[in-house]
This record gives structure tokens, sequence and C-alpha cells, in this order.
């Protein structure tokens, strides 16, 4: 009777294509042309920072890229805004240190509630986030309290169990762009999870004015756009896109922060994705989340289950 409702609640041709479609937003949010100045606002946008109870947190290790943090945060407050090439070079030296600071942990874990809208659907469901930093993200997407679909993705392997339709799919990671819009590489994925910068890079430009700092990034395969908030060095948003003026575009809106043991993260984010002519816009607002807790990543395929091809 559930997975009848399922069905019926969901338009297009199946669940599955909604479940690749947020899969897309997680990979590609950020993707956009410097050009491409599309804010990007939510069905709830959320502006208000809070901040949440430490008193359960753990004994944290000391956070090895603070120094550079705290030391970007200071340089941040010093500038003034950008008028020459000599200041903008000063800008790349101090910021550089914010670009490439990364929070410090060995496990995340989140539960978010997700609005996700494309040409086909218009969904709401939750979805349970599990990494282990630099080896494995797993993900738990329920509708309803019903279990839809499942990830397990590695350094090299890329799996996705369609429990509606009773379908797996697994491919090498390096083979993803056959049933998403772009390649995939797992740091960008294990970033954008946790709300951090997609990639490192080389500062090409950069410029203070009112209360934030923007800076473009580029890589052999991506440019980027990020405005960060000066008084804290978070993250207001992120553009980002591929070489391929024809690949897909996004912006991407980080809002608010909360301190959840002696780490900043961001608990709601909207991203707008434009691939060819179809929008995809993808609210996210974490309800839990937590660092350096032991976790499990379940995942077995049963034996009823057709392989995807």
């Amino acid at each position: 009777m559930i997975r009848n409702w399922i069905r019926k609640s969901v338009k297009g041709n199946c669940m599955n294509k909604t479940i690749a479609g947020v899969i897309l937003l997680f990979i590609c949010s950020g993707l956009s042309s410097c050009s491409f100045h599309w804010h990007a606002t939510g069905k709830n946008a959320k502006n208000k920072e809070k901040t949440a109870d430490t008193s359960r947190a753990a004994s944290v290790p000391p956070d090895l890229m603070q120094s550079a943090k705290d030391t970007a945060q200071s340089a941040i407050a010093a500038i003034k805004p950008a008028d020459t090439s000599s200041t903008a070079k000063q800008l790349i030296e101090q910021l550089t240190p914010l670009l490439n600071a990364r929070i410090d942990y060995r496990t995340f874990s989140g539960k978010a509630k997700v609005h996700f809208t494309g040409p086909d659907n218009d969904i709401q469901f939750t979805a349970h986030f599990r990494v282990r930093k630099d080896s494995v993200i797993w993900v738990n997407v329920t509708f309803d309290a019903f279990p839809v679909a499942r990830l397990f993705i590695t350094r090299d392997s890329f799996f996705l169990l369609n429990t509606k339709d009773q379908e797996i799919t697994r491919i090498p990671l390096s083979q993803a762009a056959k049933i998403l819009p772009t390649k995939v590489d797992f740091t960008s994925l294990q970033n954008l999870v946790t709300g951090e910068p997609l990639r490192k890079g080389t500062i090409t430009n950069a410029v203070s004015t009112g209360d934030s700092i923007t800076m473009d990034v580029e890589d052999s395969s991506y440019l980027q756009h990020i405005t960060f908030n000066k008084a804290d060095s978070t993250i207001r948003t992120g553009q980002l896109r591929t070489r391929d003026p024809k690949g897909p575009q996004a912006a991407t809106t980080y809002s608010s922060y909360e301190m959840i043991n002696n780490r900043k993260i961001s608990t709601y984010r909207t991203l707008n994705v434009l691939k060819g002519n179809e929008t995809f816009t993808l609210d996210m607002n974490f309800t839990k989340t937590d660092f350096d807790e032991e976790l499990s990543y379940p995942f077995s395929i049963p034996g009823t289950y057709t392989e995807k091809r």
C-alpha cells in the first residue's frame, strides 16, 4: 500500500529519476560560470545564524587547520577594498590559507530535510549522511519514513540501491558521467556534504567589498567563484563550472551556521542547478549533525535485486 502511494506521489518516470536528480545536485551544486550570478534562494530560505547546544560535544583533537583560518580571518579584518592590481595580489596571498583550510574530523554524520524540485518532480524527503573522511560517503534516503534509496561511494566506486524499483547500479566512480551530467571526484563530493569549498585551486582574483570577500579560483578542470563573510570567514555563496561552457551551471548559498563540536557548519543550503533547459532546486535543512562519532556504513545487495546497466 505504501509502495503504491509513493508511486502515485511522484511525477515522472520513476523515483530513481528523482534520486538521480538529487545526486546530480549534490555533485554539481555550485556549477556555474563566473558570469552566472543567479541568486540561489529556496522556498524557506534562512539567514539567521544559530548557535547549537554544545553540551554534548566530546573532546576534540586540536584543529590542525584552525591556525590557517585564524590567520586568514585576521587578514580579512585588516583588508580594505581592492582598487589596484597590487592590492589584489596582496589579497590573494592573504586569502590562500582560507581557501585551503578544511574542517578537521574523522567522521561526519547528518540528517537533512530535503525539498527537491525539477522538471518532472516536486518532492520532500529525508536524507541521512555518514562520511568517513577520504574513504566512504554513505547516504540513506527515506520518503515519509519509507526507505527509497541508499548510496555507497568510495574513492573509486559508486553504488546506488534503488529500493522502490529493487535495482542496483554499481560503476567505477570515474565512469559516473555515464549516469550523471559530469565527471565526479570523491573529494569534491565529500566537501559538498560537509559544506566546504568544493575544490582547491589557484586564486586568480580577489575583491573586498563591504562585509564580504569574493575570490575567483581555477584548476585544470573547474572555475569557482566563492564569497566569504568577513566577520567569521564562513562561505556565503559558491559558484563553479567546468571549463566546458556547455556544462551544467548552478549557484549555492550557505546559511544558518552552527557550532557543532567546535566546528562551524552551515545547516541550511540551497542549490540551484541549470542543465541545458532544465532547472533543479534543492533546499537542505540539516536538523542534526555530529563529528567524530563511531559510525557504521551498512550496505548489502538483496539477491532479488536486478542490476541496472
